[in-house]
């Protein structure tokens, strides 16, 4: 019977021992679990609205505003502002700096009048007036001179069939005195070698921008070799030697031909006078130098003073200039937000802080040419101590945006990105073994992790109560399978 006890105590005592070890593991480990977070808030910044604001500065420029950063965890937004030249540089506008009108003075240019009544001669010379009097207006250093031709009694066939009525100067009056005092010559024939050659010799060596504008209504039919009184031969082809090499010098020709009869014949070589032209100066399609027009009498003031003045001018502006870019703020966001710049103006000036009495910046530029870019960037942080009236409400980063430019022109936005401060209470250690500790304020958008497990992870100990009913159903089963044996070994 002693043995049968000393077995059953033995037993028992295991028994209870790894009962003991079971329930104290599982009790440490569920402790760790149910560890309480202290449950103090929270200050979430939110990006609500990614907004960019976009505006045309008519068919020049275009400026953006949008978001460059935004770091929820030092609770800022970045904003970047940019101002983009989209125009295309005009290639084929010759900007001069020299100027020469080459103009005909023979009989035939004051023998025909214009359907409004006047001379030939005067309506060229109204159109050429007004012609300079705009180039001057947008090149005030532009040096212009002005060169009559025709033939002269008792010298035809020399250069004294040209006279240079004024040599090139940069006084406006000064050119329209000469364009004035073209008195009418009793010349019969057009000596034009004579009138290129003395403009050419009266253009400056300095290597710049240089025009002649040439302006007749007849064929040559002298040269300044001899030959006059007769057209093609050695006259038309001294002329349009002396025409290539104006242009081989680097002088640009812009030729009108006027009131040129395309049917007409002249009857010394029984060919048009349009043929015996374009022997010289070639077609509008095709010119021998430069550019070409054969124009009627009611052409010229529109060729002369619109399509050679386009020639010369841009006839859009390309540039944008005096920019003036206002950026206004809301009360609450100078309030509770520090403002800082973050990358300086590549181009133009901008201030220093925001203007308190506008909350504004401003910023500055004299000229932005095709093409450029002008970019900065600015910084706002949430304040440590912001107004508690702001917790939940959607903030406009900026009020407004105010641009004016090219003197007068003006277009304004208030489109503006957003964003939102929110106080929240952080998850408990529950929740936060269910999300994996992910920290409350990660920048929105942010993807998940997909490495987090959508259920706890089952842990040993977690459920004490049923380990301890196993271990007491086992040891009770195990001291009556025991007590059997005993008695059966005894029988």
């Amino acid at each position: 019977m002693y043995k049968v006890k000393k077995i059953l105590f033995t037993v028992i005592l295991f028994l209870l021992l790894i009962s003991f070890t079971t329930f104290v593991s599982a009790t440490n480990i569920t402790s760790t679990n149910e560890d309480i977070t202290t449950g103090d808030m929270v200050t979430v910044f939110e990006l609500v609205d990614r907004t960019s604001c976009t505006i045309d500065l008519g068919t020049i420029g275009r400026f953006e505003k949008k978001v460059a950063n935004f770091d929820a965890t030092e609770r800022s937004i970045t904003i970047e502002l940019n101002l983009t030249n989209i125009a295309e540089k005009q290639e084929d506008v010759i900007q001069p700096s020299e100027l020469f009108l080459v103009i005909d003075n023979s009989n035939s240019m004051v023998e025909n009048n214009v359907e409004s009544g006047i001379t030939r001669k005067q309506a060229v010379l109204d159109s050429a007036r007004e012609l300079v009097n705009n180039l001057y207006s947008e090149y005030p250093d532009l040096q212009v001179g002005v060169v009559s031709f025709s033939s002269t009694d008792g010298s035809e066939g020399t250069l004294a069939d040209a006279n240079l009525e004024q040599s090139l100067t940069t006084d406006q009056s000064a050119v329209e005195t000469a364009l004035s005092n073209i008195e009418a010559q009793s010349g019969i024939r057009t000596n034009i070698e004579a009138g290129l050659t003395i403009a050419q010799n009266n253009f400056s060596s300095e290597d710049n921008n240089k025009i002649l504008v040439l302006l007749s209504d007849g064929v040559p039919n002298n040269d300044i070799h001899g030959n006059f009184s007769t057209y093609s031969g050695e006259v038309a082809q001294n002329t349009k030697a002396k025409l290539e090499e104006i242009d081989a010098n680097g002088i640009y020709i812009i030729g009108s031909m006027i009131g040129l009869n395309g049917t007409a014949i002249e009857p010394s070589t029984q060919r048009t006078y349009q043929s015996l032209a374009e022997e010289i100066f070639g077609t509008n399609e095709n010119p021998t130098v430069g550019q070409f027009f054969y124009i009627p009498d009611s052409e010229i003031e529109s060729t002369i003073k619109d399509v050679i003045y386009d020639t010369l001018v841009p006839s859009t502006e390309t540039k944008l200039r005096n920019v003036v870019i206002k950026d206004y703020f809301p009360q609450e966001i100078v309030d509770n937000f520090n403002f800082e710049y973050v990358a300086s103006p590549n181009i133009g000036n901008v201030s220093t802080e925001i203007d308190r009495s506008d909350n504004s910046i401003t910023w500055t530029i004299e000229v932005l040419n095709e093409g450029e870019v002008a970019s900065l960037q600015y910084k706002l942080i949430l304040k440590d101590d912001f107004d508690i009236e702001i917790v939940d409400k959607i903030l406009p980063t900026n009020e407004n945006i105010d641009i004016t430019y090219n003197d007068g022109e003006h277009v304004s936005s208030d489109d503006s990105p957003s964003v939102r401060v929110k106080i929240e209470t952080p998850p408990s250690k529950e929740e936060n073994n269910v999300i994996n500790n992910v920290e409350i304020n990660t920048p929105i958008n942010n993807t998940p992790d997909n490495t987090i497990a959508k259920d706890p992870i089952p842990q040993t100990g977690i459920n004490n109560f049923i380990t301890i009913a196993i271990i007491i159903v086992s040891a009770i089963a195990a001291i009556t399978y025991t007590v059997y044996i005993i008695k059966y070994k005894n029988k």
